[in-house]
């Protein structure tokens, strides 16, 4: 596992999962095809707009993951609002994702792609200014 500092774009959350949940979770990444169970948390927080709070079963795992700031900075403000803590937000996210994901895993190949590209453009831009 690579250890990486944070960057002005993304921040590091760390979060105690409820075993089921972790376990549904990585259930749930496998099933739709994404690649690690960061990425299933982060199309949770995406998707999630509820702010219900629910109880908290005490059996847990911690888990860390990475996000975009403007999602840290959306769901901080969400968890303030519903005077609860991220990780619970963090927890309903994942609670509300539907059984049978649909198309996850076209949206990350485009999302390569677009990267991809990207990356591309820079790297040509760099070659014509030597």
């Amino acid at each position: 596992m690579t250890n990486r500092t944070e960057t002005p774009s993304e921040s590091l959350i760390t979060v105690s999962l409820p075993v089921k949940l972790h376990s549904e979770a990585v259930a749930f990444q496998q099933r739709s095809g994404l690649t690690n169970l960061s990425k299933v948390i982060r199309h949770a927080l995406e998707s999630y707009s509820d702010s219900r709070p629910t109880v908290e079963p005490i059996a847990s795992r911690q888990v860390s993951f990475r996000v975009p700031a403007e999602l840290r900075t959306r769901i901080t403000r969400q968890a303030k609002n519903a005077r609860v803590s991220v990780g619970r937000i963090v927890r309903m996210a994942l609670q509300a994702l539907p059984s049978n994901p649909t198309t996850i895993q076209n949206k990350e190949k485009t999302m390569a792609k677009k990267k991809a590209a990207k990356k591309a453009t820079k790297k040509a831009t760099k070659s014509k200014k030597k």
